[in-house]
């Protein structure tokens, strides 16, 4: 039995297997680290704290853990003369991000003596998200008086725990009832917009590189595909599924159904959206799961667009930057066990402040002639107001660029 044990001992000594040498770095050795304080949601590696070095780093690849602010603490492990060495390193967690602007007004009026206006309720219209703090704090630095007539100008500050700060100036008029405020400007009569219409964007933008489009929801009514296919349209991107926050529960958008039949009964291309806002993990998953069992493995042309709009609720929701994809990730984590991509839709403003990411493919939504959005996009959202023979109201029209 005793040769027996002899034996086991000195085959996992000569093996090395997972062994380290449990004495101090040799004097020869150089390892000198660096970028000891990380910024949060950072992605980093073992190999990013070393400025030099004369040895081999085994785990250089190894990812950071930078979820959480503080200070930390991990090993370093190399090879040195045959040998192997831990080392371990102290490193922080730090956020230097000040909160960003969603939907922050730069003017305010209230009449004089009306102490109890909405109006005036600043930091309860203010909305802007942090990219770590979900919960940044809101107050008004300044000073007014508002019973007495004047304009007062006063300062936002939106702070994160971490102490960055985002400021924004404030012009606040204090008036007579009979007096005309800056706002009057926004009331002038309104012009009635001109309609896009369908065979124009043919003729500008189709080419061999792109398909032409539109997305439509129950908002379109009944649609007849036969028409819209004959009108030119190559695709077709629907509303699939609709949950409006936690309270919500996820449904299917009350035509797509029909929209889906017959939409392939046409021959045309066919993809899907959801439209969410998710405030936990285990919500998303829900709808990722709902999604699968309702799509029940019927082929898209497209990724699945993920669609979160409800910027108003972003602070109710309590969320930060890194959640909001994250949501993502878990939908997409979940879509593709059947095969399905993802991609985000948003506005240029979202999509560069926001979102800020190239991790899926963008749906861009701007209207305009010419998308001024620098980033990457697979499709473009060029209108809301469009006209197209089959669709009784407007219609979004959409440009998809083959790759």
């Amino acid at each position: 039995m005793k040769k027996k044990i002899i034996v086991l001992i000195v085959l996992f000594l000569l093996s090395g297997c997972s062994f380290y040498d449990e004495y101090e770095m040799p004097k020869e050795v150089v390892l000198k680290t660096k970028n000891l304080k990380l910024e949060v949601y950072s992605e980093n590696t073992i190999n990013d704290l070393i400025e030099d070095k004369n040895v081999e780093i085994i785990n250089s690849k190894d990812k950071i853990n930078t979820n959480s602010l503080g200070k930390k603490k991990t090993t370093i492990e190399y090879k040195y003369d045959d040998r192997k060495y831990k080392y371990d390193v102290n490193y922080e967690i730090v956020d230097t991000t000040a909160p960003i602007p969603i939907y922050v007004k730069d003017y305010y009026y209230t009449y004089v003596g009306d102490t109890t206006s909405e109006k005036i309720n600043f930091c309860e219209s203010a909305n802007f998200i942090d990219n770590y703090d979900r919960k940044p704090t809101c107050s008004i630095e300044g000073t007014y008086d508002v019973n007495t007539a004047g304009q007062y100008k006063l300062k936002y500050l939106i702070k994160d725990k971490s102490n960055n700060i985002l400021e924004q100036e404030i012009t606040f008029d204090v008036i007579e009832e009979t007096e005309e405020t800056d706002e009057d400007e926004y009331y002038e009569e309104e012009i009635e917009e001109e309609k896009i219409d369908f065979n124009s964007i043919i003729q500008n933008y189709k080419n061999d590189k792109t398909m032409i489009g539109i997305d439509v929801s129950r908002w379109q009514g009944d649609i007849d595909f036969d028409k819209v296919k004959k009108a030119g349209a190559e695709f077709v991107i629907m509303r699939m599924a609709v949950s409006n926050g936690p309270d919500d529960p996820i449904g299917l958008d009350s035509k797509f159904k029909q929209n889906i039949k017959n939409a392939k009964k046409a021959g045309l291309k066919i993809g899907v959206y959801i439209y969410t806002s998710p405030s936990t993990k285990d919500e998303i998953k829900k709808q990722a799961k709902y999604v699968l069992k309702e799509l029940n493995k019927m082929k898209l042309d497209f990724p699945i667009a993920y669609d979160f709009e409800n910027w108003e609720d972003i602070r109710k929701l309590k969320l930060n930057l890194h959640d909001l994809t994250t949501m993502v990730d878990e939908f997409y984590n979940i879509v593709k066990e059947d095969g399905y991509k993802v991609m985000i839709y948003g506005s240029k403003y979202y999509l560069e402040k926001i979102w800020n990411q190239d991790k899926y493919p963008i749906w861009l939504a701007q209207y305009s002639d010419q998308p001024t959005y620098q980033g990457k996009y697979i499709m473009w959202q060029l209108g809301n107001n469009g006209k197209i023979d089959g669709i009784d109201n407007d219609v979004d029209i959409d440009i998809y660029y083959n790759n």
